[in-house]
């Protein structure tokens, strides 16, 4: 029979380890992104389990290096146990945060988006999808709907992001059938593709801005295909219908297509209307359950692998 006096000193310990959970932070590159938001609620759920918290570190707005740096900074002071971070800028931030990272020992964890090499030594872990695989499955959805090629249009969040190169060299190696194709290269007629002279556009994670993109690349510049390389144009449904409304004729038989996090009910609403016609789906709580695993392995000195795949899903509209 279990004796009730070590029953309760049992009680007591996991009281007192509770109350001496480890803060964890999490930072998008924008605190109101859904997708970062869904990665930091992955994040803290995981984080309870073990009686620790994930903060979300960061602002709402469109996504800022100097903005995330100081949030980082800032929470650093904090005593954090581990970091995660979805790079916006990493040479910027390799000088700054998480130079400070690495003085204070705090373990980093990348997610989502990764530093470069040259900054490799100061970060641990990177925990997100394939790029490249996320740009070749985009091209395979435009390509199915327009088998004889048109005229491209590639948006993306950040010029100097390598995942964004990646996504962008994916696409173009799958609709020019070509997988050796040099990265940057632009379509040129190859297989009937050609990209619009003022593409692609870049919006800096800046919803408002991808959306009066798509419809200057579909309108003005009457693309045959955009390729939204993350979700901004779709976040908002109303907003993303409101806009093809303004041109006339809708898609008329045109190609969007975007990667995107969990799909909300806004954008399934698209894709069955036929509005959008496929994402490439990654599951962002997932990366944040994946990051906190991470950080608490790292802290508490055990190995952890360094690089985590998080698999995509693909739908098309019927």
């Amino acid at each position: 029979m279990r004796k009730p006096w070590r029953f309760l000193i049992g009680l007591l310990w996991a009281a007192g380890a509770q109350a001496q959970g480890q803060l964890y932070g999490i930072a998008g590159k924008s605190a109101d992104d859904p997708n970062y938001v869904a990665a930091w609620r992955g994040c803290a759920a995981e984080a309870q389990l073990w009686g620790d918290e994930c903060t979300a570190i960061g602002r709402p707005g469109p996504a800022r290096a100097r903005v995330q740096d100081a949030a980082i900074v800032a929470a650093l002071q904090r005593g954090l146990a581990g970091l995660a971070v979805a790079v916006t800028n990493p040479r910027y931030l390799a000088d700054s945060a998480l130079a400070l990272a690495a003085q204070r020992r705090v373990p980093v964890v990348t997610f989502d988006t990764d530093v470069e090499p040259p900054q490799r030594v100061l970060r641990r872990v990177h925990i997100g999808p394939d790029e490249a695989d996320i740009g070749r499955q985009l091209g395979a959805l435009v390509a199915a709907r327009r088998p004889d090629g048109g005229l491209l249009c590639l948006l993306a969040g950040d010029n100097q992001d390598a995942g964004t190169a990646a996504r962008m060299a994916g696409v173009r190696r799958t609709l020019a059938q070509d997988p050796k194709r040099a990265e940057g290269a632009r379509l040129a007629g190859e297989r009937g593709w050609r990209e619009v002279a003022r593409c692609p556009w870049f919006n800096g994670d800046d919803q408002r801005r991808a959306l009066r993109q798509l419809t200057l690349a579909l309108g003005e510049e009457q693309a045959d295909a955009v390729v939204a390389l993350g979700s901004w144009p779709f976040v908002d449904a109303a907003h993303y219908r409101a806009a093809l409304g303004t041109l006339g004729g809708g898609l008329r038989g045109r190609v969007v297509v975007g990667a995107s996090g969990t799909l909300s009910p806004g954008e399934k609403a698209l894709l069955a209307e036929g509005l959008v016609q496929g994402y490439v789906s990654i599951d962002y709580e997932l990366m944040g359950r994946y990051a906190y695993r991470s950080m608490k392995r790292l802290a508490t000195g055990h190995p952890v692998e360094p690089l985590i795949r998080i698999g995509a899903v693909v739908r098309q509209a019927l």
